[in-house]
């Protein structure tokens, strides 16, 4: 049923105690003194101890507060046995964390009811509480599936607002460089009406996953929506920018897939956002910009990357 330790250094009542646990199906453990009992419970972390409150080193008493203070063996539930009859000595072990006391000499049956509602509890406990864990666990795979795209395994566009609005209000507090890229898959319904959207979606992942491997860990990539990424580049300025985008454009190029025609290539234009940007001073201007930019390296014949200020944009919009 349950492993129960009694830490007593009387033998007779160890015997009475061990016979009496054994005889309800408990598998019992011994320790004699303080220290044995809790090299005892460090070891096979017991469903219950039953501790006398005077043993030969330490008290009762210390090793109850070491259980409690102990985060791995706080929980575990603890009945303070004692020969002292006085009000003070009976609740010494309650004040440092003990579940119950039971005063010596004990009553079979009252002894045996008491472990058996001190397990209840314990038992009702460890329930509730992986009833929790799992409560959590299935909210956190309900808040990752939120924000992750199905498709590639990034970011969804949701995330990527997140993380810019983060990187925004630091460059406007501390004047933190950072840049946006927004990236297209050229001629994406070209390729899908081709080959298919199961294919279409390969090389979205194959494209994703070259564009991640590109970067840092500390910078964001998400897909933004049909054959579009972005990526944030944290604390990166204009030449740092431009030097990771011609990363992606190369080793994006050099992706073969069986499925597609021999000599066929995947190919990305990318446009790019930098600041500080003295312009630019709300957050949507960001990614209205790195789009802007992105048309300029579509206009350019694709397979390029192209940069542009919020200046550039709000000039062409006149």
């Amino acid at each position: 049923m349950s492993k129960i330790l009694i830490v007593d250094d009387s033998p007779f009542e160890v015997k009475h105690l061990k016979a009496l646990l054994q005889k309800e199906g408990h598998e019992v453990l011994v320790a004699e003194t303080g220290m044995q009992g809790i090299k005892a419970i460090k070891i096979d972390h017991p469903d219950l101890i039953l501790l006398d409150l005077i043993l030969p080193d330490i008290s009762g008493k210390e090793v109850c507060r070491w259980v409690k203070l102990n985060i791995e063996t706080q929980s575990i539930p603890i009945i303070m046995l004692t020969a002292r009859t006085e009000v003070k000595e009976r609740v010494a072990g309650l004040e440092e964390g003990a579940s119950d006391y039971v005063t010596k000499p004990f009553d079979d049956s009252e002894l045996k009811a008491r472990i058996a509602s001190v397990l209840h509890e314990k038992m009702l406990r460890d329930q509730l509480q992986k009833k929790n864990t799992e409560y959590e666990e299935l909210m956190r795979k309900f808040e990752r599936m939120a924000i992750t795209d199905p498709v590639t395994g990034l970011f969804n566009r949701r995330r990527f607002e997140e993380v810019l609005a983060q990187e925004f209000e630091r460059y406007r507090r501390y004047d933190t460089p950072f840049a946006c890229l927004m990236i297209d898959v050229d001629h994406f319904k070209t390729i899908n009406d081709t080959y298919g959207h199961d294919v279409g979606d390969m090389i979205l992942k194959e494209t994703a996953q070259t564009i991640q491997a590109q970067i840092r860990g500390s910078d964001t990539i998400a897909r933004y929506g049909g054959d579009e990424f972005a990526v944030l580049l944290s604390q990166q300025k204009g030449d740092d920018a431009v030097k990771a985008a011609g990363r992606i454009l190369k080793h994006v190029r050099q992706l073969r897939l069986k499925e597609m025609k021999k000599g066929e290539r995947i190919t990305l234009s990318i446009g790019i956002v930098s600041l500080p940007d003295p312009d630019l001073k709300q957050m949507d201007q960001v990614v209205q910009c790195a789009d802007y930019a992105l048309y300029k390296a579509k206009r350019r014949g694709r397979d390029c990357a192209e940069a542009a200020t919020i200046k550039e944009v709000n000039q062409d919009a006149k």
